[in-house]
């Protein structure tokens, strides 16, 4: 399965940008609710380094300068469930 799905070396390319990444909408969801970096990446099958560039990206797509600004950003911009 891994074979299928990987791209030839050299041809790496960002996939959706994080506002759109549904992949990105979970890891926001969940550290608004209060998961760690590595739980994150755990349940998403990432690794922790990809989940800090999955914020990083955020925050200055944002212009939040903490994650706790980023996390108000998204409640704004609706990215978040209203449950959460």
């Amino acid at each position: 399965m891994v074979w299928l799905l990987a791209e030839p070396f050299g041809e790496a390319r960002r996939r959706e940008a994080p506002l759109t990444s549904a992949t990105s909408r979970q890891l926001l969801q969940m550290l608004a609710s209060g998961a760690t970096d590595e739980s994150a990446a755990r349940r998403l099958g990432l690794s922790t380094r990809t989940v800090r560039r999955l914020m990083s990206d955020f925050m200055a797509q944002t212009g939040a300068t903490s994650r706790f600004q980023a996390g108000v950003e998204a409640a704004r911009r609706g990215l978040l469930d209203a449950r959460d």
